[in-house]
């Protein structure tokens, strides 16, 4: 048991390194977003998506609950559109794409 035991601790330790050494993409404000494929913004705004569900849902379905429609259907490229025209805004170009699409995109989506 003593053998395996320094293996395994080597095994931890490099899992542990090895795990945060996976590929991401941060966009932190208009010159990032606007270097993007069409491909890259829709993964980048799906994965954006997917994170306000599972992290903010609650909030934001009691913020904006009144106003949004359970039955509207929106695709992934209605919110890099969204994202798209606020950055043609000069005020919104140092915002990331994560800040524009909770804060205004959803009152564009929503109509606050």
């Amino acid at each position: 048991m003593r053998n395996k035991s320094p293996v395994f601790k080597l095994f931890i330790l490099t899992f542990f390194f090895c795990f945060t050494a996976g590929p991401y993409v941060v966009v932190e404000n208009y010159g990032n977003w606007k270097t993007l494929s069409v491909a890259s913004k829709s993964a980048y705004i799906t994965g954006l998506w997917d994170t306000y569900i599972a992290f903010f849902g609650k909030e934001l379905g009691e913020k904006y609950s009144d106003n949004c429609s359970n039955n509207r259907i929106t695709r992934v490229s209605d919110l890099v559109e969204i994202v798209d025209k606020l950055y043609e805004q000069e005020t919104n170009r140092s915002f990331s794409p994560v800040l524009l699409l909770r804060e205004k995109g959803l009152q564009n989506l929503c109509g606050n």
